[in-house]
């Protein structure tokens, strides 16, 4: 059976080593048989969460940026591959800032909710 597969990239170098994984996966997602978007954070504009938690009573966030759009995929994807440097023994910022948006999916009928 197909699934939507979304790979969520967040490395800001070109030829990363990051991106080269998250291509790798999509690439034997889609020779699987599977649905597969790339996003790159790379020239997103994704600002900060709030933490204001307006998103669970809207059911998105209220910020109007380029998170909007990815969350929303997010929340239609089967499968979600996170491809993004380490820094400092974490996640890159640009990925973390992205999860912190993806907030609102928590409250939703969201696959990967608890």
């Amino acid at each position: 059976m197909s699934k939507r597969v979304l790979v969520i990239s967040s490395s800001l170098r070109n030829n990363s080593n990051s991106d080269a994984l998250a291509d790798a996966f999509a690439k034997g997602a889609q020779e699987a048989g599977h649905q597969v978007q790339k996003i790159s954070l790379k020239g997103k504009t994704i600002g900060f969460c709030r933490g204001c938690l307006a998103c669970l009573k809207a059911g998105k966030c209220i910020i109007r940026d380029d998170a909007m759009e990815i969350a929303q995929q997010m929340k239609e994807a089967d499968v979600i591959a996170f491809a993004t440097p380490i820094y400092y023994y974490e996640m890159s910022g640009q990925m973390k800032t992205m999860l912190d948006r993806a907030n609102s999916l928590y409250g939703s009928d969201y696959a990967f909710g608890a």
